[in-house]
């Protein structure tokens, strides 16, 4: 249920566009997503602020991104060349890009608008910056057909650092995410432990 005064989550979806079309979208409310869907060779500008932003089953479409979503998610699903123009100021925390080729990524400055890009089954997926282009989904000694990889933050000299991806607990995490996360719940338990511990300590003095 949403709180009063809040619309729950909706969806605009930009569907089956005519080819050499330039489709203009603006969401009707900031929580509103917007799903690009069987769009091919054409052009979708998204003027304002949405939840998030999904194109699945699309060919050769440019997609122009004015504000960062309310979400900083992104996704690129089942789709053949498409360019993703992410203008000056626009961040984006999580890119995915699923089962998807020429995937290209355009941006002013790769540290200040790239966070993470994930990827699964895919080829030729790159970043471009300032005319250099630099491919994401090659690691060595990896198969990519097999596993997520994770490209972390874009380096300040613009490359990028890249670590295959865990499953843990069906949720994708990385080595250093997991040691992380694990260092977080020893010390949680150390503390609990030590408050139980504290606990029994003043009952017995009663």
């Amino acid at each position: 249920m949403a709180l009063p005064g809040f619309a729950g989550p909706r969806r605009q979806t930009i569907q089956d566009l005519e080819p050499g079309t330039t489709q203009e979208v603006s969401s009707r409310c900031p929580n509103e997503s917007i799903y690009i869907l069987n769009c091919k060779d054409c052009t979708v500008n998204i003027n304002n602020r949405t939840a998030k932003i999904s194109a699945e089953n699309c060919t050769n479409v440019t997609i122009r991104v004015k504000l960062s979503p309310l979400t900083s998610f992104c996704e690129i699903l089942n789709s053949d060349t498409v360019h993703l123009h992410l203008e000056e100021g626009v961040s984006i925390s999580t890119m995915m890009v699923d089962q998807a080729d020429n995937i290209t990524i355009h941006v002013v400055n790769s540290q200040e608008q790239l966070e993470k890009v994930w990827w699964h089954k895919v080829s030729n997926v790159q970043v471009e910056c300032g005319g250099v282009y630099h491919l994401l989904d090659k690691v060595e000694g990896h198969n990519k057909i097999q596993i997520f990889q994770h490209v972390c933050k874009p380096l300040p000299d613009g490359t990028f650092s890249k670590e295959p991806v865990l499953r843990e607990n069906g949720y994708p995490t990385t080595e250093a995410e997991k040691v992380a996360h694990d260092a977080i719940q020893r010390e949680y338990e150390r503390k609990m432990a030590e408050m139980l511990l504290k606990e029994i300590k003043l009952e017995k003095k009663k």
